[in-house]
């Protein structure tokens, strides 16, 4: 078998890093050029408006349908255990933590981590304890897949998705090829929360503060970045920078991961400078995983941009001591920094709090949504509903329209450029035949820094791309190079196959994945990790892909093939049959292993396929048959056979 090394082990890794460099020395001159108040809230203003609109969401500002669950009475304040609505029969379980002192008091929405009790958390209860002591109103908000919000218990055979996370990252990729975003409906659920909390009576508007760590330190940043209500913001342990998250090979949640927002110019810091010169205190810690030097970086460049606001003060950074975490030194800074802008005396930790049993803070019986109150609605049942709506309006396109609508959705150009070539040295490899012992081998290199490896699989070397009469070129579910030797085909038909990017040659190695990173189907993965970051900069991976097939026609075409034939399997599938699509200088096509469509990767609970076979929003505008419909329609095509889901990795 041909040897699956890659070649190009770091190229992905170094490309995301290498823009992301490009971005931050762009946006730090710009920071840099602000001379006066005026230029620095017209910064603020544009950032605003443009990381708002990577979170769409639904406008409805009301107080949420609210029911009201059992009360927990405690010396000194009461827990109320509430379901509010944030959208129609959609539930979000929370504690809200009351003192019992009269009249108006502060407000603080605490939105939890990734922890897999969620509210009932202990380190989170303390928190909100230790603020209810204080004379604050504290909302605190079981995020979904968490708490009693668990999304696949109904699931058979689904344990291995209902950590947090991989629910998380689940929820994401169907999501995403709706036109959705994860991030945004947290978003919204917590925004939900605080149009509850201002609604409460013992609640003061103009003293409201939001405070979360580690997932609930992403919320925060991203939810105060979207509403001008909140007076003070304290998120923990998340604030560094996108750019040191990618130096470092840091996996991220599907909800951390922005659509857009670098392709908008926009760093971490841009988040908290959204509404400057609003209160924020950054928070850290010293061993974290999200790295101290991107916090303390951020800050110093947001800094300048509230001075020019006049409030420097406002802006302030603590780093504590230990591990990831929202450590009692994280939690007391965060108490005297809420003190300090909502006239709250601040004290340290007290010793009188009491952490509630987790079924003293359910708000259902059984401690989850989905058993006691299945009636309900889950989130993917949501998205069915969402997904019926676009069949039932979804415009039946015509060929013409079909390729304008995908080149745009892709973000091509309907004439791709001729790529560079290196012309690479050629590889024998075992065969049993004579006619498939050489790999001739050509890196093509269609953006900067990225190379697909295409090998032409022949009895003799070719140091230059030849002018061939006839081609196949065969795209790979795993490797091309293995996968084409094993082919059945005529022993004179000349192959070649294509490893486009992260894939045979050209995979990602990169370090944080250790033995995993070939596990294209597992749910938190290298493959999910680099898609991610090509979502963040307003492309995807399967875009970027297209984009590798049609220059490997185009530098074939060029060196004089004259009829070419395209062979693709499972995971090369969908960037196969989009570049038949676009492409007229493909001319027949066969199918391997083909996905059924994108929608029912969606209708089904759980779906293996990864989520670099999913173009963003694309249920909007079509579905594969429509795809294969209009390729059989201008070309040969044969589908050998489809599949619920991809063959099994090796």
């Amino acid at each position: 078998m041909h040897n699956q090394r890659s070649i190009y082990g770091s190229m992905i890794q170094e490309h995301a890093v290498n823009r992301m460099r490009a971005l931050n020395e762009a946006r730090t001159k710009r920071i840099d050029a602000l001379s006066n108040r005026e230029e620095a809230v017209k910064y603020v203003e544009d950032i605003r408006a443009k990381v708002q609109s990577c979170f769409p969401m639904p406008a409805d500002r009301s107080v949420p349908e609210t029911e009201l669950c059992g009360v927990v009475e405690k010396e000194g304040f009461r827990v109320e255990k509430i379901i509010y609505f944030s959208r129609p029969s959609f539930p979000v379980t929370a504690n809200l933590y009351l003192p019992d002192t009269p009249g108006k008091h502060p407000g603080v929405l605490f939105l939890c981590g990734h922890s897999g009790d969620g509210k009932a958390c202990e380190t989170y209860q303390r928190a909100a304890q230790n603020l209810v002591l204080q004379g604050y109103v504290v909302l605190l908000v079981d995020p979904v897949s968490q708490g009693e919000r668990k999304q696949f218990l109904d699931v058979p055979n689904a344990k291995h998705i209902q950590g947090c996370t991989s629910e998380h990252t689940m929820m994401g990729k169907q999501l995403r090829l709706c036109g959705e975003f994860l991030g945004a409906w947290r978003a919204y659920d917590a925004l939900r929360g605080l149009d509850y909390l201002l609604s409460r009576s013992e609640v003061d508007p103009e003293r409201i503060g939001i405070t979360g760590n580690s997932g609930g330190g992403t919320m925060t940043a991203f939810v105060q970045a979207l509403d001008s209500r909140f007076t003070m913001a304290a998120p923990s342990c998340y604030i560094t920078s996108w750019q040191r998250n990618f130096e470092n090979e840091l996996v991220a949640d599907a909800e951390q991961m922005v659509p857009g927002i670098l392709g908008k110019g926009c760093e971490m810091g841009d988040l908290i400078l959204a509404y400057a010169p609003r209160p924020v205190l950054l928070l850290g810690q010293k061993n974290d995983f999200f790295d101290a030097r991107g916090l303390k970086e951020t800050f110093e460049n947001a800094r300048k941009v509230y001075k020019l606001l006049g409030a420097e003060e406002n802006l302030q950074f603590f780093i504590g001591p230990t591990d990831h975490g929202y450590s009692v030194e994280n939690r007391e800074a965060m108490y005297q920094f809420f003190g300090t802008h909502a006239g709250r005396s601040a004290a340290g930790e007290s010793e009188a709090v009491k952490v509630l049993a987790p079924q003293e803070t359910f708000c259902t019986a059984s401690g989850q949504l989905l058993t006691s109150r299945s009636e309900l609605a889950t989130l993917h049942k949501l998205l069915e509903r969402s997904l019926l709506e676009m069949a039932e309006s979804r415009k039946k396109l015509s060929a013409a329209e079909l390729k304008e609508a995908m080149a745009e959705l892709l973000g091509l150009p309907r004439e791709i450029p001729l790529p560079y070539c290196r012309h690479l040295p050629p590889i024998s490899c075992p065969s049993i035949t004579p006619e498939r012992s050489v790999f001739s081998r050509f890196g093509i290199e269609p953006e900067p820094g990225v190379f697909g490896t295409l090998k032409i699989n022949a009895p003799q070397a070719y140091r230059h791309f030849p002018a061939l009469e006839k081609m196949t070129l065969y795209l790979p579910h795993l490797d091309a190079g293995s996968e084409v030797l094993k082919y059945d085909r005529d022993p004179e038909e000349i192959m070649a196959g294509f490893d486009f990017r992260n894939m045979g040659e050209s995979l990602a190695q990169t370090g944080s994945f250790g033995s995993e990173y070939r596990k294209f189907c597992t749910v938190f993965n290298q493959d999910y990790h680099y898609d991610g970051i090509e979502l963040m900069f307003g492309s995807s991976m399967a875009a970027r892909r297209v984009l590798d097939v049609l220059s490997a026609v185009e530098y074939a075409k060029s060196a004089g093939v004259q009829h070419l034939h395209l062979i693709a399997r499972g995971q090369g599938v969908v960037p196969g049959i989009l570049a038949a699509l676009l492409s007229e200088k493909i001319e027949s096509v066969t199918l391997h292993d083909a996905p059924v469509s994108w929608i029912s990767m969606v209708q089904k609970r759980v779906t293996a396929w990864p989520q670099s076979c999913m173009v963003p929003g694309v249920l909007k505008i079509t579905d594969l048959p429509e795809i294969y419909e209009t390729v059989g329609k201008e070309k040969d095509l044969n589908i050998v056979n489809f599949v619920n889901e991809p063959i099994p990795e090796v």
